[in-house]
């Protein structure tokens, strides 16, 4: 006997009698689902062996999307089962603090663009950085240091004399290159921190993207020494339950204390309590 499954998404489609004991796909959304035939289905079903009845729903209770991951929960459910947050709370943690959202409205008028990545153009996001181009200091002062020993060399040696422009001029073109490597390779690593993600782009032709939601992020660590903390740039750890990415560094980025102030906001409450991975653990 065929049953009819209706999905939480509206999608409708047949199953057999057999697939009604077991865990069914739906072919719109690809969600798994548990058909449950209804009494009407079975009265009309009897004990035939044939035809086809609208007998497999979905509970009827209602259902809402959770707004922290997306996941479908029950209506009435005041925690998401999937990423365990507390559905009292702003998705945008706005509220929880007022130190909180002063971060927020100054980082999303600082740091925040009005196009997205190419990666999702659906989800804006908060902060766009790249790597500070402080973090390339000491390699710009080694390139200039050697262009000046180089100028230096040849107008003071005399059997040199005679190559010094030639000398000088090609110094001047490679360190350049060597600078200019340097430059697109800071200004190519670029992070963006999203509402609900963190997603990380890194190469100057080839492109590696790395990403990691943040209900995964078990913790958080910031490392900026005192020279960072002048310049206001630092590196940010990020552990996560991912498996694919079970660390990822944002490294050398500007406005680092407004990031990380954000994405302590954001991630799930068990994380900011300091349990976070042993929640994940059990």
């Amino acid at each position: 006997m065929d049953y009819q499954l209706t999905c939480v998404c509206g999608h409708r489609f047949v199953i057999s009698g057999a697939e009604v004991s077991r865990q069914v796909s739906c072919p719109e959304c690809k969600r798994l689902l548990m058909p449950v035939v209804s009494a009407e289905a079975v009265a009309k079903g009897g004990g035939g062996s044939g035809g086809t009845a609208a007998g497999a729903t979905m509970p009827t209770e209602p259902t809402k999307r959770c707004p922290f991951c997306g996941e479908v929960i029950l209506a009435v459910a005041k925690k998401c089962k999937h990423c365990g947050e507390f559905l009292d709370r702003p998705p945008g943690g706005a509220g929880t603090s007022a130190a909180g959202a002063g971060v927020r409205s100054r980082g999303a008028s600082a740091g925040a663009t009005k196009s997205a990545s190419p990666t999702d153009p659906y989800e804006p996001p908060v902060y766009a950085l790249c790597v500070s181009q402080w973090d390339n200091f000491w390699k710009y002062l080694v390139c200039v240091t050697l262009v000046v020993l180089t100028a230096m060399v040849l107008t003071y040696v005399p059997p040199l004399q005679r190559y010094r422009s030639v000398g000088v001029l090609c110094a001047v073109v490679a360190m350049g290159m060597v600078a200019s490597f340097f430059y697109l390779a800071a200004r190519n690593a670029r992070c963006y921190i999203r509402p609900t993600r963190i997603d990380t782009e890194s190469g100057i032709l080839a492109k590696d993207v790395c990403s990691v939601a943040l209900f995964h992020v078990t913790d958080l660590d910031l490392k900026q020494g005192m020279i960072e903390r002048v310049l206001g740039i630092g590196t940010i750890r990020v552990y996560s339950s991912d498996a694919d990415t079970p660390e990822m560094v944002l490294y050398q980025i500007p406005k680092v204390r407004r990031v990380f102030a954000y994405l302590r906001e954001r991630v799930p409450a068990t994380v900011r309590e300091g349990v976070g991975r042993e929640v994940l653990a059990k």
